[in-house]
This record gives C-alpha cells, structure tokens and sequence, in this order.
C-alpha cells in the first residue's frame, strides 16, 4: 500500500515564524489604536481623541482658522467649555500631536520588532 502525502500542505518552520511576526505586528497596531483613543488633557480640560472626536475637532478648527473669532461651546468629560478660536486650534494642535506620538510609538515597536527584539507592548504610549 501507498500513501501519498501532500507536502504543499505542510506548515514550514519559516510559516510559523511569519504568521506570529504578522500577529505581533497586529498587536501592535491593535494597542496602538487603543493609545490614540485614551484621550488627553489640555489646558486642564479632559477631551475624547477617537476618531470621531478628531474630526470634529479638526472641523472646529477649519472654522477657526478661517474666522478668528469664531468660537464654540466644546462638549467635555467635565461639560460644557466655550473656546475661542485660539483655542480650538490649539485644540487640535494638541489632539494631532498626540496622534503622532502613537504612531511614532508603534514605528519604534515595529522596528525593534523587525529587528529580532522582543517588545512589551503596554508601556511607552503617549
């Protein structure tokens, strides 16, 4: 009797090791997207950083920037705070940079990744 063996459906050594590089990349990503949506505080005032809070920060600042004294009664953690368009720029100054520091995070993680090191994932975020 002979058996035939599919060696196309065997998984290599080289497989293993790129599908758990791939998901410590995804981990990465995933804490990276969780960094960004903690929030931040500016100016003592507590305010949301997801995605949709971005955007209508950075409406809020178009706004701003294009009428200098424009100014918006800004929902918050703590309520209502009115902004003048100063403000809300700086607003969105503040809520960019935080995103960026997360991003230059997860490229760190991914470098000392790529590089052979191990990496913990929880701690270093902005």
């Amino acid at each position: 009797m002979t058996i035939a063996i599919d060696l196309s459906q065997l998984i290599t050594a080289e497989a293993k090791a790129a599908e758990a590089a791939a998901a410590r990349r995804a981990a990465v990503k995933a804490r990276r997207d969780v960094a960004i949506a903690s929030g931040i505080t500016v100016g003592g005032v507590s305010v949301a950083t997801d995605d949709q809070s971005q955007s209508r920060v950075m409406g809020a600042a178009v706004a701003a920037m294009l009428d200098p004294g424009y100014s918006v009664q800004w929902k918050t953690a703590s309520g209502f705070v009115t902004l003048s368009a100063p403000q809300v720029i700086g607003l969105a100054t503040a809520i960019r940079a935080h995103v960026q520091a997360c991003f230059d995070r997860e490229a760190v993680l991914l470098a000392d990744l790529e590089a052979g090191g191990t990496v913990d994932i929880d701690t270093g975020w902005p």
